[in-house]
C-alpha cells in the first residue's frame, strides 16, 4: 500500500483552520463552536429547542442577553402584537443577542425556526 503526503503552505493551513473554527461579522453575534451556556439573572440560554429559563423577570431598563449554547441556529423574535418589537436575525453557535426592556409589561417571544416545537419564552418587566 502506498501513502501520499499532501503539503500545503503554512498560510493555507492557517486559513483552513480559521474557517473551520467559525466566525462571524454578523451584527447579531455568531461564530464559535457552541460550548454551552449558563443562564443568569439577565441571560437566557438557547438550547436545542428551548429557552432556559423560559420566563425571566427583570427591572425596567434592564438589558437581557440571549446566548446560543448549541450548534443549531436560533432567533429571538417578539410575538406578533407585542408593544416592543425585536428580531435578532440568525444567532449562530455561541452567538448572542441583547435587547433592552425599558417599559413595564410582559413580552412574549419565540424562535422562528423552532416555535412549532414550543421554543418560546416570556420577559416580565417590573
Amino acid at each position: 500500500m502506498r501513502l501520499s503526503v499532501i503539503t500545503l503552505p503554512l498560510g493555507a493551513v492557517g486559513a483552513v483552520l480559521l474557517a473551520a473554527c467559525g466566525g462571524s461579522t454578523s451584527p447579531y453575534g455568531g461564530g464559535g463552536g457552541g460550548g454551552g451556556c449558563t443562564p443568569t439573572a439577565t441571560k437566557v440560554c438557547m438550547e436545542t429547542v428551548t429557552f432556559n429559563p423560559a420566563s425571566l423577570t427583570v427591572a425596567a431598563g434592564t438589558s437581557v442577553t440571549w446566548q446560543n449554547g448549541t450548534s443549531v441556529t436560533h432567533t429571538v423574535t417578539s410575538d406578533a402584537g407585542s408593544t416592543q418589537t425585536y428580531d435578532s436575525g440568525n444567532v449562530g453557535s455561541a452567538g448572542t443577542f441583547t435587547q433592552t426592556f425599558n417599559t413595564a409589561g410582559t413580552y412574549h417571544y419565540h424562535c422562528t425556526y423552532h416555535v412549532a416545537s414550543g421554543m418560546s419564552g416570556t420577559i416580565t418587566v417590573q
